[in-house]
């Protein structure tokens, strides 16, 4: 009998496992596989590879590959932790400023234009 292998990421804080998938893509459609992982309900099993690649690039994760048989001694050993992708992202200041919007200015200016005026300013700057 042939030997299945599957990628499993593990979590390198608890040890538990977050995701996995089938190692060879010729064994996709193996019965065993199917079995397993859905007859079986296991919930971190995944056929998309990129949803994998996605929990692959989460913080803590290792990757690997072992055999369905092995897998099936400790397949309950989830994962709890809160994941945070390693990607950094950049955060952008935008600010406004008066001079953006050009109004007229008037010595004297009754308090309804005044409200209007911001009005205008706030919807100027969301459009």
């Amino acid at each position: 009998m042939e030997q299945i292998y599957i990628k499993v990421a593990y979590c390198q804080k608890c040890s538990g496992y977050h995701a996995s998938t089938y190692a060879d893509s010729s064994q996709k459609n193996n019965p065993e596989i199917i079995d397993h992982y859905f007859y079986h309900g296991e919930p971190f099993f995944t056929f998309n590879q990129s949803s994998f690649k996605k929990s692959e690039q989460l913080e803590y994760t290792e990757v690997k590959i072992i055999s369905l048989d092995e897998h099936q001694k400790d397949d309950l050993k989830y994962c709890g932790c809160k994941k945070k992708r390693k990607l950094k992202l950049v955060a952008q200041n935008i600010t406004f400023s008066e001079s953006s919007t050009q109004l007229p200015k008037y010595d004297e200016v009754p308090e309804t234009e005044i409200y209007f005026r911001d009005i205008y300013r706030l919807s100027y700057n969301f459009h």
